[in-house]
C-alpha cells in the first residue's frame, strides 16, 4: 500500500480510504459481519483511513464501524467523520448542533476521539458566513478539547470549498466526484490553493457516484 502526508497534519493516510456510506445501508442492506470482514481485510490489506459520518444510515454507519474496530483493530486506522448534516434534508451547523452530533457520533463509534471530524455538505447550509465563523469556531474548540485531532469541511461546489480553505484555518477537506475519469477539475480548480495553505485533500466519489 502507498502512503501520502495528508496536508499539514502529519498524518501518513493509505491513498485508498475505507469509506463508510455503505455501512450506513444507503445502496442496500449490509449485515454487521459484513462491515466487519470489509474492514478487517482493508486493514490488513495497509488501509488506515476510514471515512463516515453521522448522516450514514443515520449513525448506522459510525455504529458498525465502531464494533468492527472493537478488540484493537481502532489504533491501526484514522478515522474521519463528518457532523452537521443528520438526514437527507435535515442539517445543523449551531455550536450546539454540531456538538451535540460529534458527541453522538464518538460514543457510536467507541472512541473518545477522531482523526479527522469535517463539517458536512456545507453548500446545504443558509448562511455561509455563519458557518465560517461559527460552525469553524466550534470544530476549533472541539480540536482544542481533544474531541478530533483535525478539523475541516466538505461539499461539492468546489469553488465554496475553496473559499472554505481561504476563510478558514483548515487542516483538511473532502471534494466529491471532481476527481475521476470524466471529471478532473479538482486538479486544476481546488489542489492549488490547498497546497498554498497546507491543506490536505481527500478525494471522495472515484466513481462519479458510479
Amino acid at each position: 500500500m502507498e502512503y501520502r502526508p495528508l496536508g499539514n497534519t502529519g498524518l501518513s493516510v493509505s491513498v485508498l480510504g475505507q469509506g463508510g456510506a455503505a455501512f450506513g445501508q444507503q445502496y442496500g442492506a449490509v449485515s454487521s459481519a459484513e462491515v466487519a470482514d470489509t474492514i478487517h481485510a482493508a486493514i490488513d490489506a495497509g488501509v488506515n483511513l476510514i471515512d463516515t459520518s453521522a448522516y450514514y444510515g443515520r449513525g448506522v454507519s459510525e455504529e458498525l464501524i465502531g464494533k468492527a474496530l472493537a478488540g484493537g483493530w481502532r489504533d491501526r486506522v484514522n478515522i474521519c467523520t463528518k457532523a452537521c448534516r443528520l438526514d437527507r434534508d435535515v442539517f445543523d451547523f449551531t455550536p450546539e448542533g454540531t456538538r451535540k452530533c460529534v458527541e453522538g457520533s464518538l460514543k457510536r463509534l467507541g472512541t473518545d476521539h477522531v482523526e479527522i471530524l469535517l463539517a458536512h455538505d456545507i453548500e446545504f447550509a443558509t448562511d455561509y458566513e455563519y458557518v465560517f465563523n461559527e460552525t469553524y469556531r466550534t470544530l476549533e474548540q472541539l480540536k482544542k478539547e481533544g474531541k478530533t485531532r483535525f478539523i475541516g469541511m466538505s461539499c461539492y461546489p468546489l469553488p465554496l470549498l475553496k473559499q472554505a480553505i481561504e476563510r478558514c484555518q483548515l487542516d483538511a477537506v473532502i471534494s466529491y466526484a471532481h476527481f475521476n475519469l470524466f471529471n478532473t477539475r479538482l486538479l486544476s480548480e481546488l489542489l492549488p490553493v490547498a497546497a498554498a495553505r497546507g491543506t490536505g485533500v481527500m478525494n471522495a466519489s472515484a466513481l462519479a457516484m458510479g
